[in-house]
C-alpha cells in the first residue's frame, strides 16, 4: 500500500508540475531564437507569471531599439556640424571667421550630445515651455547649410513671420528643421523656398519647405519615413533624417505632410498646434 501511495504521489506531483516544465521549454525556445514571447496555453495560476515575463521581454526589446535609434540619431545629428568643420578647414581665406565657426560648431556638437542623451526622457510639449521664434532657428540653419553646400549654388526664397513661435524644446525644433532643410539642399537642383507663418485656425505654426528637385511620389512616402530607407542611394546619407524628424513631430502632436511643389519638386508642410 505504501508503494502504491508513493507511486500515486509521484505521478500527481509530475502531472502538477507539467505546466512549469512547459514554461521552461518555451523559455528555451526564446533563448534559441525560435520565438519571441510565451504564447502557450497555461493554467490560470501561471498566467500572471507568463504575462509578467512577456512584459519584461517586450520592455527589453523596446530599450534595445531605443538605444539603437538614439545612437543612429546622435551620429546623424553630428554629421552636419562635422561637414561644416571640414569645409572650414579647407577654406583658408579668412582664418578669423573660421576660428569663430569652429567654436560655434563645437558648442553645437556639445549641445547635440547632451540633447541626444536626454532624448529618452522627451515627452513633447509642456505647459511651461518657452516659445521659440521659428524664423530665428530657420535663419541660423540656412547660414550653416550655405557653408556646407557652398559648391552647389542654391537660391533660397525666404518668407518668415516673426510672430510665429514653437512651444517646446529649441533643440527639437532645430533637429526637425535641420533634417528637412538639409534634404531640400541635398535633392534640389538650384531653388529652395521656405515659408513660416502662423496657423490661424489652429493657433499654431506652419512651416513649408519646397525644392525644385525630383520630388517624392506618394507611394514613396511610407518607405522613406522608415529608418534606413532612402529615396536615392547614389547620394550620400544614412536614411534616418526624415524618420527622426517625423518621430519628434509626432511627439509634439504635429503633422508632417508631403505634397508636390509648384517649383517642380517636393513640398513638406509641418504643422504644430497650440
Amino acid at each position: 500500500m505504501a508503494l502504491v501511495l508513493l507511486l500515486a504521489q509521484g505521478f500527481i506531483l509530475r502531472w502538477g508540475l507539467r505546466p512549469l516544465r512547459t514554461v521552461t521549454d518555451d523559455l528555451q525556445q526564446i533563448e534559441q531564437g525560435h520565438t519571441d514571447r510565451l504564447d502557450g496555453r497555461y493554467p490560470k495560476e501561471l498566467v500572471g507569471l507568463t504575462s509578467s515575463l512577456n512584459s519584461l521581454i517586450e520592455h527589453g526589446k523596446a530599450v534595445q531599439v531605443r538605444y539603437r535609434n538614439s545612437l543612429d540619431d546622435l551620429a546623424h545629428s553630428l554629421k552636419t556640424p562635422l561637414a561644416i568643420l571640414q569645409s572650414s578647414d579647407s577654406d583658408s581665406s579668412n582664418p578669423g571667421d573660421n576660428h569663430a565657426l569652429v567654436r560655434e560648431q563645437v558648442e553645437r556638437m556639445d549641445e547635440i550630445i547632451s540633447h541626444q542623451l536626454q532624448r529618452a526622457a522627451v515627452s513633447g510639449r509642456t505647459t511651461l515651455a518657452k516659445p521659440v521664434p521659428v524664423g530665428r532657428v530657420v535663419e541660423r540653419l540656412l547660414r550653416s547649410l550655405d557653408k556646407v553646400y557652398r559648391e552647389k549654388p542654391v537660391t533660397v526664397d525666404l518668407e518668415l513671420d516673426s510672430s510665429a513661435t514653437f512651444t517646446g524644446d529649441e533643440a527639437d525644433l532645430t533637429e526637425i528643421l535641420g533634417n528637412l532643410l538639409e534634404n531640400a539642399y541635398k535633392y534640389c537642383n538650384h531653388a529652395v523656398r521656405v515659408s513660416v507663418s502662423k496657423d490661424q485656425p489652429a493657433d499654431g505654426v506652419e512651416i513649408r519647405i519646397e525644392d525644385d528637385g525630383p520630388g517624392i511620389a506618394a507611394e514613396q512616402v511610407e518607405t522613406i519615413l522608415q529608418r534606413g530607407r532612402r529615396m536615392d542611394e547614389s547620394i550620400p546619407g544614412q536614411g534616418i533624417g526624415l524618420s527622426m524628424a517625423n518621430e519628434i513631430i509626432t511627439v509634439y502632436g504635429g503633422q508632417l505632410v508631403f505634397a508636390a511643389s509648384p517649383l517642380g519638386g517636393s513640398l513638406l508642410r509641418v504643422r504644430f498646434h497650440d
